[in-house]
């Protein structure tokens, strides 16, 4: 796709900070419109799997492999500040229950690693030395957490607790992105759960009928079971101003998993004319702004053909310069923000392809 200079230069100075349309009368608030205003943002998948060759892991992967030698965030941040990001959502826990802070609630963390530092307070630490934002990514599944599996009450408190540390002590968060609901959902699944990312659909499977039936299900159902409603509040009760998000999965994008603040499109690739920002909840109407997240690898696994979201020595592939403005456009086309990942690798610092393509966005 061919951009005129003026195209680019709209694109990346970042106009992407979202706009309402005029005709709309729901306004976003405040919080919500400072989170839109940041548009751009970096997403970051760093762990245990990064060790293993792995997307996904069980929970069981041995923590020696852990070491990042050169870990290097300030170059993690440097890189977002070129390309015109304007926050950073770091991956604090993924499925398999491995946390990058030294939480006092498992033994599964950095804290037991050879590396033994908290590499999230590294990363809040850059962030703000160059001027960005910070948010988290929390996975509700955890693999590693036999409570997940065998009671629910108990392990809430153990997402709660840790909840209470992430947003207590490293200062303002701007969002927390929840994932892996769907392991606590059996309802509301239009297919049979074949894989364990939910339901498989094609995009003329999808329709609005179908996405409202799955809210309600979730209402009756994942909700309680997560206690979200509950959880929701304690999060606002600790930072009034972080959005709360719950990815829906690439089956049901922008579809609210309430209670929310923000709604996510894994991997929105074309522009939706159709996307849906005003929502009712407790009984009026809300607008619930856009989120879409990709990745920077193109070339995946089975698992996952679109691209990976960790590092994996054999995947060299990355999203070219004209790809990413595209990107861009269709999230301003969309009032959306744009998080788009990166896995470190095992030493702790970007893939140099990234590093290479994200300068350029800015300075071809």
């Amino acid at each position: 796709m061919r951009y005129t200079f003026l195209a680019v230069v709209l694109i990346l100075c970042f106009s992407l900070s979202a706009k309402i349309p005029e005709k709309t009368t729901v306004q976003p608030t405040p919080a919500q419109q400072a989170w839109m205003d940041l548009g751009f943002g970096m997403f970051i998948h760093f762990g245990i799997n990064t060790y293993y060759d792995k997307e996904w892991s069980d929970g069981t992967l041995d923590l020696k492999a852990f070491n990042p030698k050169e870990l290097d965030t300030d170059q993690w941040c440097a890189t977002a500040k070129a390309a015109g990001m304007k926050y950073i959502v770091i991956v604090t826990k993924h499925h398999d229950g491995f946390c990058l802070w030294p939480t006092k609630y498992t033994k599964y963390s950095v804290k037991y690693t050879p590396y033994k530092k908290d590499v999230l307070r590294k990363v809040v630490h850059s962030a703000r030395k160059y001027g960005l934002k910070v948010g988290l990514y929390y996975s509700l599944w955890d693999r590693n957490n036999k409570l997940h599996d065998t009671n629910e009450a108990a392990y809430f408190e153990f997402m709660k607790n840790q909840i209470h540390e992430l947003l207590t002590n490293y200062g303002e968060i701007c969002e927390i992105w929840f994932d892996g609901f769907w392991k606590k959902q059996q309802s509301g699944w239009e297919k049979p759960i074949t894989d364990e990312t939910g339901e498989k659909v094609l995009a003329g499977e999808k329709s609005h009928e179908r996405d409202l039936k799955f809210i309600q299900a979730w209402r009756n159902e994942g909700a309680y079971r997560w206690q979200m409603d509950h959880l929701y509040q304690y999060i606002k009760q600790l930072q009034p101003n972080c959005m709360v998000m719950n990815n829906s999965t690439t089956a049901y994008p922008g579809v609210p998993l309430h209670p929310v603040d923000v709604r996510s499109g894994e991997k929105y690739k074309e522009y939706n004319p159709y996307d849906q920002k005003i929502w009712n909840w407790l009984g009026k109407e809300t607008y619930l702004p856009l989120q879409i997240e990709t990745t920077m690898s193109v070339s995946g696994n089975a698992e996952f053909p679109s691209g990976n979201w960790f590092w994996h020595a054999n995947d060299t592939s990355v999203m070219s310069v004209d790809q990413i403005r595209n990107q861009l456009e269709i999230a301003r086309e969309m009032n959306a923000n744009f998080l788009l990942n990166v896995g470190p690798m095992t030493n702790g610092k970007l893939r140099p392809q990234d590093v290479e393509v994200l300068g350029k966005l800015i300075n071809p």
